[in-house]
């Protein structure tokens, strides 16, 4: 157990080196500003930046409101929370399959794992939304707006 002082103030330094990161690595993507497509880098950017500013904000707020929050406690252990740290390692899981065996064969994992972490437990049901979602990935990236998503590292 915590108080929330503490812990905005270590959450607003965490997110805001995080937002340094993404703005660091987007900088080495294109942006173009007033040509229609504003590039691979624009969405990156104003991502990193926005969470520069909010971390910024939750500072200020914290260094405003310190006395309220001092008082204000919080236990980082509950089910929910630990249902969260569980959801935050299967989305970096999910990129680490990304990278390896691909889009398709990540997501056919992803999809089923989250439902059932939120409490899914119809098979039928976990198995419809997967199939259903697999073939609306396919059908409108892959064949109407001729995207190609991340194949497998050994199809590269």
């Amino acid at each position: 157990m915590g108080n929330m002082k503490k812990a905005n103030y270590i959450i607003s330094a965490i997110m805001f080196l995080v937002g340094i990161g993404i703005v660091a690595l987007a900088s080495s993507l294109k942006i173009k500003l007033g040509e229609g497509d504003p590039g691979a880098g624009f969405w990156p950017m104003l991502l990193g930046a926005l969470i520069i500013v909010f971390s910024a904000v939750l500072l200020i707020s914290t260094i405003k409101n310190k006395k309220k929050l001092e008082e204000k406690t919080f236990t980082i252990s509950t089910p929910a929370n630990i249902r969260v740290y569980i959801l935050f390692g299967v989305i970096i899981l999910f990129c680490v399959i990304l990278y390896f065996l691909g889009f398709y064969v990540g997501i056919l994992l992803f999809i089923p794992t989250v439902m059932y972490l939120l409490e899914v437990r119809s098979v039928k049901r976990i198995a419809l939304t997967t199939v259903i979602t697999l073939v609306a990935i396919y059908v409108l990236f892959g064949m109407l707006l001729n995207i190609t998503l991340p194949a497998p590292i050994f199809f590269r």
